[in-house]
């Protein structure tokens, strides 16, 4: 629908400025192709300047500390250890019936 309407307003302009038609439709070409390049390029930069960005790999100098410290005289086996490492959210669930 939209294509239409503009293509009976191109006929209708084309009619009305007749021998100055191709100039003003050549000039209105030029115009658009400028700006759709200068868009199109600002975007491509970005795109560069982002994946370089994103190619650095962060340093990673974190030390991570054992999650429990046992200050007990107790002996945990490794079960309860790793049972004890997930966490106090962890959820044991439920039995099955």
């Amino acid at each position: 629908m939209l294509n239409r309407e503009v293509y009976r307003r191109h006929l209708q302009v084309a009619q009305e400025w007749s021998s100055w038609w191709d100039v003003i439709h050549e000039s209105t070409l030029q115009e658009i192709n400028t700006e759709m390049d200068r868009k199109y390029k600002r975007m491509d930069d970005k795109t560069k300047r982002l994946t370089q960005n994103q190619a650095q790999k962060p340093k990673t100098d974190t030390n991570f500390y054992p999650r429990v410290v046992n200050n007990t005289s107790i002996k945990f086996s490794d079960e309860e250890m790793e049972l004890l490492n997930k966490g106090l959210k962890y959820n044991l669930g439920s039995k099955p019936k």
